[in-house]
């Protein structure tokens, strides 16, 4: 009886040590991410489907470096065949304003998804120099991170190889057939706009200055991190006026226009630009003959995005349409708007 107590407490210490044994390569962070000791731990934990890939936890917009032109988006699958499982790579610290992985992971091998979104940075000629975590802009131990590496069948009592520690590739092929530089986007804003109106017939004239509600929704292109071009269209509420014999005038105006924009990203996520072009306006009313206006004017305004990540931002608008000369018993003296809104960055 008492040899098989001693060998029922064996036992369990035994199965203890090599439950502690099984989990003692695996760390895992304040953020529930997890890194192993080897890469050969990693890629099979992968493999057989039991390793957490990465989760990023913060937001940080791509920031372009020397010797690079621009960025574009990917997955870490898009990087070539070798990734179809994801990767393994060794955590890195922070450098550089970028960090790395937590100071938990850094130096232990992470696993990372086929699906996880990934910047890809580019060189003049469209030739992708280094990639990094999409969401958060964290590096990667190298230019690209390390693809798991998947063991070679082998024959019949032969022992099966050592998986090799490999490092990252220094250019990556596969990702050149993505567009290179040029981002779309669309935005919409709503706000308000001022008009001011001197509008002179036989025995009839009115003015004043107005503020109503009003919108703007346009499309444009970023070129590169400097300059880009912008079509916009803005409209809004009526602005009524009463003529000089107390007859209510309730003016439509349009807008219709394309302009350049130059800015500059001052920090990861606040992005402050000018804009310049043209406008068509078109003024339109019933009450006085069926009144309507069209005529260009140059256009001009400022705005600022906040980043929320790569492809969403808050953006705010000041525009001002300016004077044009009098046309059709009318001077329309300048339309200001301020609106504020998001912007989506594909």
């Amino acid at each position: 009886m008492k040899t098989v107590k001693v060998f029922s407490v064996a036992a369990v210490l035994s199965a203890a040590f090599a439950s502690f044994g099984a989990q003692a390569g695996v760390v895992t962070d304040a953020h529930g991410n997890v890194g192993y000791d080897t890469a050969a731990e990693c890629d099979a934990a992968v493999l057989a489907g039991e390793a957490k890939f990465y989760q990023t936890f913060t937001h940080k917009s791509p920031l372009i470096r020397k010797g690079e032109k621009s960025v574009t988006s990917a997955k870490i699958s898009d990087l070539g065949e070798e990734y179809k499982h994801g990767a393994c790579d060794l955590g890195a610290a922070r450098k550089l304003g970028r960090d790395g992985v937590s100071t938990a992971l850094q130096g232990k091998y992470v696993p990372f998804s086929p699906d996880m979104p990934i910047n890809v940075y580019l060189d003049a000629q469209g030739k992708a120099l280094r990639v990094s975590m999409g969401q958060c802009d964290n590096w990667f131990s190298g230019n690209a991170p390390r693809a798991v590496v998947a063991p070679a069948p082998v024959a019949k009592e032969e022992a099966a190889p050592v998986v090799e520690e490999t490092a990252a590739p220094a250019i990556i092929a596969p990702v050149l057939a993505k567009a290179a530089g040029l981002r779309p986007y669309v935005f919409g804003t709503v706000g308000a706009a001022n008009e001011k109106v001197e509008l002179e017939r036989p025995e009839i004239s009115l003015s004043g200055s107005k503020t109503k509600f009003a919108g703007q929704a346009g499309v444009g292109v970023q070129f590169n991190k400097y300059l880009g071009a912008e079509a916009f269209y803005q409209t809004g509420a009526k602005h009524k006026y009463v003529d000089s014999l107390k007859q209510a005038a309730d003016i439509t105006n349009q807008v219709y226009g394309g302009r350049l924009t130059l800015g500059k990203d001052f920090t990861d996520n606040f992005r402050l630009f000018a804009k310049v072009g043209a406008a068509e306006t078109q003024h339109k009313q019933k009450e006085l003959e069926n009144y309507k206006d069209k005529r260009t004017v140059p256009t001009a305004g400022v705005g600022l995005n906040y980043h929320f990540n790569d492809n969403v931002s808050l953006r705010a608008d000041y525009d001002h349409h300016f004077k044009s000369s009098k046309k059709n018993y009318a001077t329309w003296k300048g339309n200001h708007y301020l609106g504020a809104g998001l912007q989506y960055k594909f």
